[in-house]
C-alpha cells in the first residue's frame, strides 16, 4: 500500500508526503475523520513510506522493497497495529507499547505504532501514554486513529499533529470503484450512493458478492413490514438478526454487530431518502434511486418531524448495538418506532 493509492484524500496524502520530503516527521499523529474513509490504510501507507528502502522522490513508498512487502503483509516487527480488546484499548496494551518503544528499530528507520481505534482509550490508558508523547524516542512514530477526536483528552490531542480525512463525493467514489472493480454501471452508482462518501466501505461492498442481494432483502423486508401490521416488526427484527449471525468459523461477536450495523445503514439510507423527498420534493437526489417511485409515495404518509425522529432512532439503535444491547430487543423497538402510524 502506497500513499498514492489512498483515494479521495489528496490534502491528507500531500501533507504526509511533504513531511517525509522535508524530513519533518512528527512523533505523534492524530488521523481523524468518519469511518471507512481511508485512515487506517493511510496509516499503514505512511508507515511504509517512513521505512521504505527505496522511497520515491515525492516521499512515497516504493511498494516493492522487503520493508514495504512486510508491512503490507502485517509481519514487519517495526510496525505494529493495536486494536481494542473487546471495546477498550487497555492499560496493559499501552504499557506493552511503551516497553517495546524502548528498543530501537530492528530494520527500518522508525518504530511505528498505530492505535487503530483511539476512541476506545479510556482516561487511564490515555494518561499511561502521555509520557511517551511528551518525551518520545527519536525513532518513534505514534499514529492515533479516531472517528471522534473530541473524545480524547486535550493533553493527548495537543501532542499530536492533526491529519483530517473527509468523506468523498459520489463521483470520486464511483471513479475509485471503476479503477478497482469491473462492475455494471448501475451497481457502481448504487454502491457509491450507499457508501455515503466512505471509499473503504464502498470497496467492502464491491468485494462482497452478497451485498446487492442482502440490500434487496433488507429493503424488501422493510417495505413488507411498512405495508403490513405493526406486529411484523418482530419477524423483521428476527430476519435481520439471523442474517447477521456469524459463520461457524467466525465466533467473534463483533462480526454480528458489524453486520447489523451495515443493515441499519441500508434502513438509514431509506429514511434519509424519505426525509430528503419530504423536504425538497421529488427532484431531491436520493440514495435508493431504484426505489424512487415507491419512496415518493411513501413520503406522503409521513410528517417531516416523524422522519427526523426516525433518523435519530436508527442512529441511536446503532449506538445501542455497539453498546451490547440485545440485538433482537433493540431492533424490535426500532421497527415499532419507525412506522408512520406509530406515536
Amino acid at each position: 500500500m502506497r500513499l498514492s493509492d489512498i483515494e479521495a484524500q489528496e490534502t491528507a496524502v500531500r501533507a504526509l508526503k511533504s513531511s517525509i520530503q522535508r524530513s519533518s516527521v512528527a512523533h505523534a499523529y492524530l488521523f481523524s475523520g468518519p469511518k471507512s474513509v481511508g485512515k487506517t490504510s493511510a496509516a499503514l501507507a505512511f508507515a511504509s513510506a517512513l521505512n521504505c528502502a527505496d522511497p520515491a522522490p515525492d516521499g512515497d513508498a516504493c511498494g516493492m522493497c522487503f520493508s514495504c512487502i512486510r508491512i503490507e503483509a502485517g509481519t514487519d516487527a517495526d510496525v505494529r497495529m493495536i486494536s481494542p480488546e473487546k471495546d477498550q484499548t487497555t492499560i496493559p496494551q499501552m504499557r506493552d507499547m511503551i516497553r517495546d518503544l524502548s528498543f530501537a528499530p530492528l530494520s527500518g528507520r522508525y518504530r511505528v505504532y498505530i492505535i487503530e481505534q483511539a476512541d476506545t482509550l479510556n482516561p487511564s490508558s490515555e494518561n499511561c501514554i502521555l509520557k511517551i508523547l511528551e518525551e518520545p524516542p527519536p525513532y518513534a512514530v505514534l499514529i492515533l486513529i479516531s472517528n471522534n477526536p473530541n473524545s480524547l483528552l486535550p493533553t493527548i490531542r495537543s501532542r499530536c499533529l492533526a491529519v483530517r480525512f473527509r468523506r468523498a463525493g459520489a463521483s470520486e467514489v464511483e471513479a475509485a470503484l471503476r479503477k478497482r472493480f469491473d462492475l455494471p454501471e448501475e451497481e457502481v452508482r448504487v454502491i457509491a450512493a450507499c457508501s455515503q462518501g466512505a471509499v473503504g466501505r464502498a470497496f467492502r461492498m464491491a468485494s462482497a458478492p452478497e451485498f446487492a442481494g442482502e440490500r434487496q432483502v433488507v429493503l424488501g423486508a422493510v417495505k413488507e413490514w411498512l405495508e403490513g401490521p405493526p406486529v411484523l416488526a418482530i419477524r423483521t427484527a428476527e430476519l435481520l438478526r439471523k442474517m447477521a449471525e456469524p459463520k461457524k468459523d467466525d465466533p467473534d461477536e463483533r462480526t454480528r454487530i458489524r453486520r447489523l450495523t451495515e443493515m441499519l445503514e441500508h434502513i438509514l439510507s431509506w429514511y434519509a431518502d424519505l426525509l430528503a423527498l419530504k423536504v425538497r420534493g421529488s427532484e431531491a437526489p436520493i440514495i435508493n434511486a431504484d426505489y424512487a417511485e415507491y419512496l415518493n409515495a411513501l413520503a406522503e404518509r409521513y410528517h417531516v418531524d416523524k422522519l427526523r425522529a426516525a433518523v435519530r432512532s436508527i442512529m441511536q439503535t446503532r449506538r445501542y448495538l455497539e453498546g451490547n444491547i440485545t440485538p433482537q430487543l433493540a431492533l424490535e423497538n426500532l421497527f415499532f418506532d419507525l412506522r408512520a402510524d406509530s406515536q
